[in-house]
């Protein structure tokens, strides 16, 4: 016994002197056991791509110096997030150009996005010509300072330039820096004017032309100014011959602007347009000017028209385009009034090979006749989109009178009124007109229709109705081409007139005739009237 006390008494002792030892061992183990978690992280594992994809959202569109210096940091925080930022080119394709920037930081941060298509913004800050941008301590203007004139001389390849000018006369002086024949090659140009000519410092010599880069294919033109801008033969400051090989051109006005037969006039020379868009900032244009009458303007390769910030679309009475093959159209109110007026004359003639058409409205104010009017002369549609378009019982030819009383730029047409009052419904139309024997099918080739925004009040049995007719009575020789339906409704309390039954197994019916619906509400339950207020939009 004495013997087995002193043993253990002995392994004790120096298990207690081990003791530090040991913890201290297991202490490393613990922090390379830590450390080896933090090797085999998730985040560790995400591919270069993942990571990239990640960092795009942090600078924005032409980012600015803070979120340039964002990205800079990301790269600082280890050499994986380096790399995938060095790699993601994107993240480098684009550079705004501000006042104090060198012409080597600009150079450098687009040099590291490789083969991608880069974009130089150019912003203003102060102008010595100008009246409104003048500053006493700058008597020249940003736009030529020696850094941008090398830029554009010596630097990186740019697919995309956007310029931003105080006055006309900004772009004219750069010009007389450096002639944009001797730039480095450029597809795009845009060129943004606050002011016009009105806003410059007296004594300074203006011109009526415009220089642009023999390379440039896409032009956009945007004025923030009510005057008077080019001559007729040279409309908007550009030559017939610079319009002549542009593929691309894009307009953008505010509500000061209204020369609408000054923009007719520039596109009567794009024989080879195939992209147009015009931003009409929410005014009324004029097309019968003094020094610009408004004529029919051919465009025979448009492909794409886009219209946007419109109240009305009466420039559509003066194009001819026979190649296009789609249209969009985004309605705005005509400033302070709540108005919207639109319709596509002749369509037949105009665009008789259109595949897709969208209409953006604030409201309804097309009657449905004439909606079915229009949509009978596009026969070869294959993609329709009618966002509060398509009204509810007798709202359209209320509002469509009321504001034919008010504009008064067209007579009203009885028997069309007849027919509205006695046909409610665009889709009842053309269900009725499809039903008659004789008669062509109205779109027969409708591959998707998207009804976006309905009145809460819509009779959703003349939709199915109409669609009901279309399976059942497909065109001659083949089944029905509508292969997608998306409905939704605007936020509002459950009308009397809808029935549960309309919605009821309609998803697996249309899916069962191969076409995908998405309809709203999902769920039909009644609403009382005090809550009225806190409303939403419902979807699938």
């Amino acid at each position: 016994m004495p013997l087995r006390r002193l043993a253990f008494t002995k392994d004790s002792t120096t298990s207690k002197a081990k003791s530090p030892c040991l913890q201290s061992q297991l202490n490393h183990l613990e922090q390379l056991s830590k450390t080896h978690r933090s090797v085999l992280s998730a985040v560790r594992r995400l591919p270069f791509e993942v990571l990239g994809r990640i960092f795009s959202f942090v600078p924005s569109s032409f980012p600015k110096i803070h979120e340039r210096q964002e990205l800079l940091h990301l790269t600082q925080v280890c050499r994986r997030w380096c790399q995938a930022a060095r790699l993601t080119h994107l993240l480098w394709s684009e550079f705004e150009l501000e006042y104090g920037t060198s012409y080597e930081a600009a150079a450098s941060w687009l040099s590291r996005s490789g083969n991608l298509p880069k974009t130089l913004n150019i912003h203003k800050r102060w102008c010595g010509h100008s009246r409104s941008n003048h500053h006493a301590d700058f008597q020249q203007c940003d736009l030529a300072a020696p850094g941008i004139v090398k830029m554009l001389l010596e630097g990186p390849p740019l697919d995309r330039l956007h310029l931003l000018c105080a006055v006309p006369l900004c772009f004219q002086k750069l010009c007389e820096q450096l002639h944009p024949s001797l730039w480095k090659p450029i597809k795009s140009l845009s060129i943004s004017i606050d002011d016009g000519w009105d806003q410059l410092i007296e004594g300074e010599v203006t011109s009526n032309s415009f220089d642009i880069p023999p390379s440039v294919t896409a032009l956009s033109i945007g004025l923030s100014f009510s005057s008077d801008f080019g001559l007729p033969n040279r409309p908007l400051c550009i030559s017939p011959s610079t319009y002549a090989r542009l593929k691309s051109f894009s307009f953008y006005s505010t509500p000061a602007w209204s020369n609408g037969a000054a923009v007719l006039a520039a596109l009567q020379y794009c024989a080879n347009l195939e992209n147009l868009t015009i931003n009409f900032g929410r005014n009324l244009w004029k097309y019968d000017v003094e020094g610009h009458r408004a004529r029919s303007v051919s465009l025979p390769k448009l492909h794409t028209l886009h219209l946007h910030q419109t109240f009305e679309t009466s420039i559509l009475n003066y194009l001819i385009m026979p190649a296009l093959a789609e249209l969009v159209v985004r309605g705005s109110h005509y400033l302070e009034m709540d108005y919207f007026w639109w319709n596509l004359p002749n369509p037949e003639l105009r665009c008789p090979n259109l595949r897709i058409f969208r209409l953006y409205a604030p409201e309804c104010i097309m009657g449905p006749f004439k909606l079915a009017t229009i949509l009978q002369g596009l026969p070869h549609l294959t993609e329709l989109t009618l966002s509060k378009a398509v009204c509810d019982r007798g709202a359209g030819e209320e509002e469509e009178g009321l504001a034919i009383k008010t504009r008064g730029w067209r007579e009203e047409e009885e028997e069309e009124e007849e027919e509205d009052r006695a046909t409610p419904d665009v889709f009842q139309i053309l269900h009725s007109w499809d039903q008659e024997g004789g008669r062509a099918r109205i779109l027969p080739s409708l591959q998707v229709l998207e009804l976006l925004d309905l009145p809460g009040d819509y009779y959703f049995s003349y939709l199915c109705e109409y669609l009901e007719g279309r399976l059942n009575k497909p065109p001659s020789g083949g089944t029905d081409t509508l292969k997608k339906l998306t409905v939704t409704f605007l936020p509002t309390l459950l009308p009397d007139n809808c029935n549960s039954r309309d919605f009821k197994n309609i998803h697996e019916k249309l899916e069962g005739k191969g076409i995908r619906a998405s309809i709203t509400p999902s769920k039909l339950e009644p609403v009382r009237r005090d809550d009225y207020w806190h409303l939403y939009d419902f979807r699938v």
